[in-house]
C-alpha cells in the first residue's frame, strides 16, 4: 500500500521514510547495505546511551530506591498479590518429563558430527542424568531454589 495522499506541511525526509517503510511492509526487497548501516547506527546510538548512563549514574539515589521498593511492596500487599509458588518438590510426572527432555537433548547432541569441549561436557552430564534421573532432578530443583543457576540466553537484532 503506497501513500496515496500528501499531508500538507510534511517534510520531504519524513515522507520518504514513510514511503520506505510502506515498501518494506509490502514486501519489496531491501538493500542489505542500508540494513547494515541502519543496524550499525542503532547499535552505535545504543552504545552511546549506555555509556552516558554509566557516566551520569546513579539516576536514583539509594533512599529513593528504598522508597520506591517500599511503596511497591505496600501496594502489592494492599491488592492482595501472592507469590507464584515454585513447583512442588515431589511432582507426579517430573521424573518422566526430565527423562523425555534428556532424551531430546541427547539426540540433538548425537546428530552433530563433531563436538567441542563444552558440548562434550554437557553430553556427559546429560548421560549421567539419564542414568540416575531422580538424583539429578533433586539437584536441579536445589540449584533453581538456592543458586538461581540458569543457562545464558542470547538476543539477536533483526532489521526487517
Amino acid at each position: 500500500m503506497v501513500m496515496k495522499q500528501k499531508v500538507p506541511g510534511m517534510l520531504t525526509a519524513i515522507e520518504n521514510i514513510i514511503l520506505w517503510y510502506e515498501c518494506i511492509w509490502c514486501g519489496v526487497t531491501v538493500d542489505k547495505a542500508v540494513v547494515k548501516k541502519n543496524l550499525g547506527l542503532y547499535l552505535k546510538a545504543e552504545q552511546e546511551r549506555q555509556h552516558g548512563y554509566l557516566k551520569d549514574r546513579p539516576y536514583v539515589s539509594a533512599e529513593e530506591a528504598i522508597a520506591i521498593y517500599t511503596a511497591t511492596m505496600h501496594w502489592l500487599e494492599s491488592h492482595k498479590f501472592a507469590l507464584i509458588p515454585f513447583l512442588p518438590l515431589l511432582y507426579k510426572h517430573d521424573t518422566k518429563l526430565l527423562v523425555l527432555a534428556l532424551k531430546n537433548l541427547k539426540e540433538a547432541y548425537l546428530v552433530k558430527g563433531c563436538l567441542n569441549q563444552l558440548q562434550h561436557e554437557e553430553l556427559a552430564l546429560i548421560e549421567q542424568a539419564y542414568g540416575n534421573p531422580h538424583e539429578y532432578l533433586s539437584h536441579i530443583k536445589h540449584l533453581l531454589l538456592t543458586q538461581h543457576a540458569f543457562k545464558e540466553a542470547r538476543i539477536k537484532f533483526l532489521d526487517t
